[in-house]
């Protein structure tokens, strides 16, 4: 067996974290209960830190991945136990000084504290990794190109642009009318409990079943539409022959794409009559399709602006999202 160099070995006792945390501890103890209190919270608090980075630093180097997890998970229901029983008043079940007690229930804090945040990070690692990795498989709608035109055949709810204002406008005032009878009946409540925590509330007893009524009745709506672009205008059309809109390029004042940003939508606007909106993002749709929308193709986007319309370089247009508009 190698033996590990004399000053590899100290510079690796000196670099660890929990020889710092005793130290932070040791320094901490005199200085609490006195003018210098503070300096002891903080190096009580830097020394349950310290612990902390040590722990989760060795569970990440932990070769098995499913134990790290489980003893990551137990690890901090422990934690939680642990910061629970120490910050109870009366006398501990082992006898401890004061200032020690102090010191170990401030650093109990921080040293739960980022346990839990390193969970809660590795879960959401975990999360966007198998997103990223379903999204990978999902099978994208395609423009085609048909003739001298460009089709697009896709699930989508269909709107009347007043109609989607409407219920845009009635969804904000009833998020707002919520927020206020909230504030209004539970005025001892909002005023305890932070800004966040209170808009979690309002999202878990407003917003969550609200957002599901209006995804049930959205896919409930669902068609497949046939959308097609090309000199002769824009023509959108259901497949069971039911034409949506139909009008020349020169009666469009704005075609608008959102390609990723939900709703995921193609808004067309013509000069005379009502527009027309398609949601695409909360469609019900085929197991293994995207809720997205493709790009427009950049020669159908200079067939476009060849019959007049413009890309906009509005500031409100975000990634993945292009209005063209006539000027």
């Amino acid at each position: 067996m190698a033996q590990i160099p004399t000053r590899s070995l100290v510079r690796r006792v000196l670099g660890h974290p929990v020889l710092w945390a005793v130290v932070c501890i040791v320094v901490a103890l005199p200085l609490l209960g006195t003018g210098h209190d503070f300096w002891g919270f903080l190096l009580s608090s830097l020394a349950g830190w310290a612990v902390a980075h040590a722990v989760v630093r060795a569970l990440f180097r932990t070769r098995s991945t499913a134990l790290s997890v489980v003893v990551h998970v137990v690890l901090s229901a422990l934690a939680g136990l642990v910061l629970f029983a120490v910050v109870q008043p009366g006398p501990w079940p082992v006898p401890v000084p004061p200032t020690l007690r102090t010191a170990l229930s401030y650093a109990a804090i921080t040293f739960a504290g980022w346990i839990w945040l390193a969970l809660i990070s590795r879960a959401t690692a975990a999360v966007q990794a198998a997103s990223e990795r379903r999204a990978a498989q999902l099978v994208e709608p395609e423009w085609r190109r048909d003739g001298d035109a460009w089709t697009l055949r896709l699930p989508v709810v269909a709107l009347r642009r007043s109609t989607y204002l409407t219920v845009s406008a009635m969804l904000g005032v009833l998020a707002a009318s919520a927020m206020a009878v909230f504030l209004l009946v539970f005025t001892d409540v909002a005023q305890r409990v932070g800004p966040m925590a209170l808009l979690l509330i309002l999202g878990w007893t407003v917003g969550l079943p609200v957002s599901l009524v209006v995804r049930a009745v959205a896919r409930s709506r669902t068609v497949e539409v046939d959308v097609r672009l090309g000199p002769g205008g824009v023509r959108v059309r259901r497949t069971d022959g039911r034409t949506l809109i139909d009008a020349p390029l020169n009666g469009i004042r704005t075609l608008f794409v959102s390609s990723l940003n939900a709703p995921t939508r193609i808004v067309v606007r013509p000069a005379e009559g009502t527009g027309l909106v398609l949601l695409v993002g909360m469609a019900r749709r085929p197991a293994g399709s995207a809720p997205t929308v493709p790009e427009l193709p950049p020669r159908l986007v200079r067939m476009l602006e060849g019959a007049g319309l413009e890309v906009s370089s509005a500031r409100r247009n975000r990634t993945g999202e292009v209005t063209l508009a006539r000027v």
